[in-house]
Formats: structure tokens, C-alpha cells, sequence
């Protein structure tokens, strides 16, 4: 009995061992199972992967090439249009070098035709002949307009001018600049004259300063055919600002911003000449910029235009409020004695011609070493006119200082020059002699000369 117990025992603890292997085995076998299809399924998986990643690799590929020939396509549109660029520039600069550099020459003969025409008028007494002359004088007026603001505009692009800032008091400048256009406003019937006028000192390059004055003073007189232009200067929040007021035509809203285009003009569209080129208002912008001086401008249809430019105040300078002086030019020289000197045979007979016809005593004079052989010391000159170059590379600063060392005596003088480079004014500025930029009309040479004669500076500066 014993014995069955234990072979039953045995038989049942086989049987559940065979049951557990088996459920092992199953167990192992569907885990077997499913691990081999997980493994097909992410080697499904990574194939899929692999191939898009092998056709997104394809596909930026093909963008980076796509990339790299567009960048090197621009790349070569940019080398173009900068050689392209580079040869308009040089083009540019090489045109308005040629007319700096010719300015000289175009000038001379333009000079000569000025101071001749004008000497005609002690000749030509006859009604017919005097209108000949009149217009005569009036298309030299336009040419020297257009020959200066086209030089002007050169000289802008020649290179990046730098300013002579300097201090100097606002309001002698626009009277006198007022003054000088006081015959050609008379003439065209309009009242040109100064309104409120603030003392104060301000910091500018005078003579670029002055050149957007006179622009725009000449813009208000080309579109003014009646009524008047006002020239005022008002002072606030350590500004200056001057307006140059008109009674013109007016500005349509529409071209405020053009007109200070090249060649762009308010009612010329048949591109007449004597009304200029319209280079006048661009170039008060270049100046503006280079200066740092904003233009504004309000206008209304026919009521008129108001140009203005703002600019600082010099700082913790006091001005003294005295009147200044209305230059009236006078065409007489009071028996006063003029050294001139001039290479070129034309232009020094027109001046000398012109002077003597307003009562100067004239030794003229084509070099410095002429001019010093011609000096008497008991008839020593009162001024001095000379053109800055001269024969041999002489400069006419250096016959300036030359007749003065001579005479002893400061003489006022006169510089007269076709360029249009900042050289010959600095040279002027170091002897203090005005400078004039050819071609010089009559009127203007009369008006310098009264300047430089007005204040009793008329008087013999030379001892024996």
C-alpha cells in the first residue's frame, strides 16, 4: 500500500511538472512568437525609415545644390552690379572732374564778355542799341546761371566736402545778400526786403551757407512775377531759423517733395532755359545734408512759398546790436588806384577797362613779377584784384602778400577764380581777401569793391 501511495504521489508531482513545462514552453513559445514579429515589424519599420531618410536626404540635397547655385547666381548678380555700380560712379566722377577742371576755362571767356558788355554802356547811347545790349547782357545773365549751377553740382560730386564750420554773426550776411539782388528784384517790379532780422552768432560754413541763401533767394525771384519776397531770421531752443518768404506761384502739394530733384521744375515743362535748369533747390539739399542744416518748405497755390533752414546758434557768444549797413553799389572809384592782375590778355583788358570807365587809376599786370616791376611807391594801390592762377604756377595770394610786403600795408583785395575746389578760398581766407567766382558780372565786382571801400578803408596804404 505504501508503495501505490508513493508511485501516485510521484505520478502527480510528474504530471503538474509536466503541466508547468508545458506551460512554460507555451509561455516561452508565444513570447517567442511575438518578439519575432516585433523584430519583423521594426525591421519593416527601419527600412521604411532608412528609405525616408534616404529620400529626404535626396530632397535636401537637391535644395542644397538649389541653395548654393541661387546664392552663387546672386553672388554674381552682386559682383555686376557692383562693377556696374563702381563704373557709373567713376564715370560720374570722371565727368564732373572734367568739369572742375575745365571750369577755369569755360569761364575766362564768359568773363571777358561779361566786363566788355558792360563797358559798352558809356558807347551805346541809341534806344535801338541799348535794348541789343540789354539782351545781350540778360542771356549772359542766363548762361552764367546755368554755367554755375552746373559747376556747383560737379563740385558736390566730385568728393564729400567737409564744411569750414566757423562762428560769425547772421545778420550782416543777409542783408547784404539781400542787397545784392536789389536790382534784380527792382527790375522785375517786386519789393525785396528784410523783416525781423535776429543778432546772433551762428556756426556754418559761410560760404555754403550763403550759396543755399542765394539759391533759394534766386528760386523766389524766378517764380515771383509780382508782390514781394521777405528775408527774416527768428531765433528759439538755440536754433536759428532763416525763411525766405515769396508771393509766387506756389507749390502744388504733390511735387513739395520733387522740386528738390535734379533738373525737376514747378511750370517749365517746356524745359526753357532762362528759367535754369533746376539744379538750384538739389543743390541747396546736397548742402543742407552735408551741412546739417534741414530745409523745410510750406507753400500754397497761388499765394506763395516759404523756404526755411534751421541751424545752431553759437553758443555763449554775445552779439552787440548795431545796424548794419545797406550796401548801395556805386560805380565810381573816386580816383582810387587798382593793381590787377590777371594771364589772361582778355579778361585783364575787360577789367581794366570797366575800372578806369568807373573812375579807378588801373596798373594791370598778367604775372607777380609784372606787377611788382610796375609799382610806384608814390602811387602805391588802394586795392588789389587778382586771379588766383596765374603763369609759372604762381597763385594769386602769393602776388597779394607780395605787393603788401612791398607797400607795408594790409591793401584790401579781391580774389577772382574759375574753380570751384575749397584750395583757393582757404588760400583767400589766409590773407583775408574776398573771393569772387567767375564769371564775376559787373555788378558784383562793383558791389566788392564797395565793400572793401565802404568803411573809409579807401585810402592810400603805402608810404614813400
Amino acid at each position: 500500500m505504501l508503495g501505490d501511495r508513493t508511485s501516485l504521489a510521484m505520478a502527480v508531482m510528474a504530471t503538474i511538472y509536466l503541466a508547468g513545462l508545458f506551460i512554460i514552453g507555451h509561455n516561452f513559445n508565444s513570447a517567442l512568437v511575438r518578439s519575432l514579429v516585433l523584430n519583423e515589424e521594426n525591421k519593416r519599420l527601419l527600412a521604411t525609415r532608412e528609405q525616408e531618410v534616404l529620400l529626404r536626404t535626396a530632397d535636401l540635397q537637391t535644395a542644397n545644390a538649389d541653395l548654393e547655385r541661387e546664392i552663387n547666381e546672386r553672388k554674381s548678380v552682386e559682383t555686376h552690379l557692383r562693377e556696374a555700380r563702381a563704373e557709373a560712379e567713376q564715370a560720374n566722377l570722371a565727368k564732373s572732374r572734367f568739369l572742375a577742371a575745365a571750369s577755369h576755362d569755360l569761364r575766362q571767356p564768359l568773363q571777358s564778355m561779361f566786363l566788355f558788355s558792360a563797358s559798352l554802356h558809356h558807347h551805346v547811347l541809341d534806344k535801338k542799341g541799348v535794348e541789343s545790349l540789354t539782351r545781350i547782357e540778360r542771356g549772359l545773365d542766363i548762361l552764367k546761371g546755368l554755367l554755375d549751377s552746373l559747376l556747383d553740382l560737379s563740385r558736390l560730386d566730385v568728393s564729400a566736402m567737409e564744411p569750414n564750420l566757423v562762428m560769425f554773426p547772421l545778420r550782416p550776411m543777409l542783408e547784404e545778400t539781400v542787397a545784392a539782388y536789389g536790382r534784380v528784384a527792382a527790375s522785375k517790379g517786386i519789393e525785396l526786403k528784410c523783416g525781423e532780422l535776429a543778432h546772433c552768432v551762428v556756426r556754418s560754413d559761410q560760404m555754403m551757407l550763403g550759396r543755399m541763401v542765394r539759391n533759394l533767394l534766386e528760386n523766389a525771384l524766378r517764380y515771383t512775377e509780382h508782390g514781394r519776397i521777405l528775408v527774416s531770421c527768428h531765433t528759439g531752443g538755440g536754433m536759428a531759423r532763416i525763411d525766405i518768404a515769396d508771393t509766387g506761384i506756389g507749390i502744388p502739394t504733390n511735387q513739395l517733395e520733387r522740386i528738390f530733384e535734379e533738373f525737376h521744375q514747378v511750370g517749365n515743362p517746356e524745359r526753357d532755359k532762362a528759367q535754369g535748369l533746376g539744379l538750384g533747390l538739389a543743390i541747396v539739399q546736397r548742402l543742407s545734408r552735408i551741412l546739417d542744416h534741414p530745409v523745410a518748405v510750406r507753400s500754397q497755390m497761388g499765394a506763395g512759398s516759404t523756404f526755411s533752414i534751421t541751424l545752431p546758434v553759437a553758443a555763449d557768444v554775445a552779439v552787440e546790436a548795431t545796424a548794419t549797413a545797406k550796401w548801395e553799389v556805386a560805380d565810381t572809384g573816386a580816383g582810387r588806384r587798382v593793381a590787377v592782375i590777371d594771364d589772361d590778355p582778355m579778361v585783364l583788358l575787360a577789367l581794366t577797362g570797366i575800372l578806369e570807365q568807373w573812375g579807378y587809376g588801373v596798373t594791370m599786370a598778367g604775372s607777380r613779377d609784372e606787377a611788382l616791376r610796375r609799382l610806384r611807391p608814390d602811387a602805391a594801390p588802394h586795392l588789389i584784384v587778382a586771379d588766383y592762377r596765374l603763369r609759372d604756377g604762381r597763385i594769386g595770394t602769393e602776388v597779394i602778400r607780395s605787393i603788401r610786403a612791398a607797400c607795408g600795408a594790409e591793401i584790401p583785395s579781391i580774389v577772382l577764380t574759375g574753380e570751384t575746389g575749397h584750395e583757393c578760398v582757404s588760400e583767400a581766407e589766409s590773407v583775408g581777401a574776398l573771393v569772387l567766382h567767375k564769371p564775376v558780372t559787373p555788378h558784383d565786382l562793383a558791389f566788392a569793391l564797395k565793400r572793401l571801400t565802404g568803411n573809409d578803408t579807401a585810402r592810400t596804404l603805402c608810404q614813400d
